[in-house]
């Protein structure tokens, strides 16, 4: 796993006179923290139909490339990664339709489980993990339309039976 801001994070607090060292330290260890529970977390801007990896697979990140664009890196994943059957549901609950339609302040987050490729962990072609991809709001703006929301993904195999078919 990549934690791609932790250059940005020592940057940030190496030159910012508004932020004490042990308040830069406590975040990295909070953003450290959260990426032992989520193996990908990403920035969304609604607004702009754009994301910034935060962690993810490597293996995502060699798929995903340069893209920024949200909703294409959507559909790139969902080939690639996400089981057929669960595709679609995905796809749908993770839109920026349904996200833009759906996160309020008092709907802050939604959720979808799908079956993901595993192949980072050594296993056999064809077997798939349990996921729970959720989409939390960040941020709304005066009419309370989501502006910007964070994605993250957890592994919830040992949580399911792992079906392989």
């Amino acid at each position: 796993m990549e934690n791609v801001n932790d250059r940005r994070l020592q940057a940030a607090g190496a030159g910012d006179s508004e932020r004490s060292p042990e308040a830069v330290e406590d975040w990295a260890y909070i953003i450290s923290s959260l990426s032992t529970l989520f193996f990908s977390t990403y920035y969304l801007d609604l607004e702009t139909d754009t994301f910034r990896a935060v962690t993810q697979l490597r293996r995502v990140g060699d798929v995903l490339g340069n893209e920024v664009n949200f909703t294409a890196a959507l559909s790139i994943y969902a080939n690639h990664f996400v089981h057929p059957d669960d595709r679609e549901d995905y796809l749908k609950t993770v839109s920026l339709e349904n996200l833009r339609e759906n996160l309020r302040w008092w709907q802050p987050t939604l959720a979808v489980e799908y079956r993901r490729l595993d192949d980072e962990h050594g296993e056999p072609p064809g077997c798939w993990r349990w996921v729970r991809a959720s989409v939390v709001l960040a941020r709304t703006g005066a009419d309370d339309l989501p502006k910007t929301a964070v994605y993250v993904a957890q592994d919830i195999s040992s949580g399911r039976r792992s079906d392989n078919d």
